[in-house]
């Protein structure tokens, strides 16, 4: 088996669809929309494709209602992430098919951006297939629903866009001072979807000050567009830090939103190698074309090195940040691997749009050529459809749990407690918080034990001293459960408590639980 470079050839009769399809952004924009639609279809209506999906949508619809995030209900994200599902939940309905068409729409935004910064250096077909690859990808790692990602890369996309319009000019003016500022302001929406993104907002930044100086900038100009620059990017975080802090909130923001992840306990360090270790061979093969597309070759088969103002050196640079801030962030869950996919699927494009660059096999008599978009597109749809049936597997298609909203919502006459189960099911029953920690992790998960600003077990005893009637909870524990939470509870439940339903949610049962009379 070898995996050969580019070597040309044009298009053949199976793929003349993929050449009209890519014709022009109208026809690539319908095109991606179809495909994200095809790719993520299997889990519209599935009300529990993550737990992070889960809080958002709840969190957002409670800020409607008039709760502060961190204050009434707590949370690490930005506030801008619960702003963004608080206005689809303006679109009505339950909220759980909303998002997720809104977030296959980001999804296909994003990939039309891509497909736009690829076509500075490959082919309409290397465009397109680069975007369908991204979109491909992302439900590898989790983010075939409304993971922060999803959204948040398309802002990072149309900033690098800007980036990439500032070096299709040979200067750098008052219009390329507007398109960096244009890029740093997307990127400040990026960080008030999650933090993170101020990893390659940072890149983004000295990327666009390097630019400047090989245009001739000064020093002194060099200093004030800095500044400038770093005050749009932290504009809209300070502009939340204000508000909390104008209400009396300050230390309660600051915890939230920038010390409280300092605080959490680390996963073993087994478990943690296990994720990497995936996250790496599961990436490789996109890894591994965006690499060889970055090493361009002449006709005698020399590699030609890119220029500094090439948009293919930037998209190289933006990847190897993108993969290196991934990479020393340490807990590997499956969905920090998505900002990744992003530059990752712009680099590999040249690749996956020749169709004389792939894998051959051999064999004594035969040899099988597979282009790079096949052997790519295959292994991504193998993963993709396992990562999928793995998520219903363990965690439901979501008829269980609409059935268990369905037999509390008419039985509740106060606040609904939620011990160990799924946060959406406060959103779907329309229950009152019996607490500020409303996302069960943060109370049973001895990762987040001292790093909530509470002691679990003290404010598991205030929840259950106003004596819930209901309470749902799981049969069984799982590995970083907390220990002191789940005993307190076991024995609460054993002594007031009687199991009146449960129901299968993915590989484990819901038990409902209601008070005995007089307990």
């Amino acid at each position: 088996m070898a995996f050969d470079e580019p070597a040309g050839g044009g298009p053949g009769r199976r793929v003349r669809l993929i050449d009209r399809l890519s014709a022009d952004p109208t026809s690539r924009a319908v095109a991606f929309l179809a495909f994200a639609l095809l790719v993520r279809c299997i889990q519209f209506g599935n009300p529990v494709i993550q737990p992070d999906d889960q809080f958002y949508l709840l969190t957002g619809d409670r800020l409607l209602h008039g709760d502060l995030p961190y204050i009434d209900i707590w949370d690490r994200k930005p506030v801008g992430l619960f702003i963004l599902y608080a206005g689809i939940r303006l679109l009505g309905g339950v909220g759980v098919i909303q998002y997720q068409i809104v977030a296959t729409i980001f999804a296909a935004l994003t990939a039309c951006v891509i497909a736009q910064i690829a076509l500075r250096f490959t082919t309409r077909r290397g465009a397109l297939l680069g975007g369908c690859t991204y979109l491909l990808y992302l439900c590898v790692f989790g983010g075939e629903g409304g993971q922060s990602p999803v959204f948040y890369n398309l802002f990072t996309a149309m900033a690098a866009m800007c980036i990439v319009w500032i070096l299709d000019r040979d200067r750098f003016g008052a219009r390329e001072i507007g398109l960096g500022s244009a890029a740093m302001a997307l990127m400040a929406l990026a960080m008030q979807i999650k933090y993170p993104a101020l990893f390659e907002g940072a890149f983004f930044g000295l990327a666009l000050l390097w630019i400047a100086h090989l245009r001739g900038v000064k020093i002194i100009g060099l200093l004030a567009l800095a500044i400038v620059w770093i005050v749009i990017a932290l504009a809209p975080t300070a502009a939340a830090w204000g508000f909390y802090a104008a209400r009396g909130y300050n230390d309660a923001f600051v915890f939230a939103n920038f010390t409280s992840i300092f605080q959490r306990g680390h996963p073993a360090y087994g478990t943690v190698f296990m994720r990497w270790f995936v996250m790496v061979a599961q990436i490789s093969p996109l890894l591994l074309v965006a690499y060889l597309s970055c090493r361009p070759k002449d006709e005698a088969g020399r590699i030609v090195p890119l220029t500094p103002h090439a948009t293919q050196k930037f998209v190289r640079d933006w990847a190897l940040a993108a993969v290196g801030a991934v990479m020393v962030f340490g807990s590997y869950y499956d969905h920090y691997a998505l900002p990744m996919l992003l530059p990752l699927a712009i680099a590999g494009a040249p690749l996956l749009g020749d169709l004389a660059a792939g894998v051959d096999f051999h064999s004594r008599h035969r040899r099988l050529h597979v282009p790079a978009v096949l052997f790519v597109g295959f292994i991504a749809a193998v993963l993709a459809t396992v990562a999928i049936l793995t998520h219903q597997e363990g965690r439901g298609r979501g008829k269980a749990v609409y059935a268990i909203a369905a037999y509390l919502k008419p039985r509740l006459h106060d606040c609904l407690y939620v011990f160990a189960a799924e946060p959406i099911l406060y959103h779907l029953t329309g229950s009152c918080l019996p607490t500020r920690w409303a996302f069960p992790d943060h109370l049973i998960n001895s990762v987040e034990d001292g790093a909530i600003g509470v002691d679990p077990l003290v404010e598991v005893k205030r929840i259950m001293s106003h004596r819930p009637e209901y309470v749902v909870a799981m049969e069984s524990t799982f590995s970083t459960i907390n220990l002191r939470t789940w005993n307190y509870m076991q024995a609460e439940l054993a002594r007031d408590y009687a199991p009146v339903f449960v129901a299968p949610v993915g590989m484990h049962s819901r038990i409902v639980y209601r008070r005995l009379p007089g307990h």
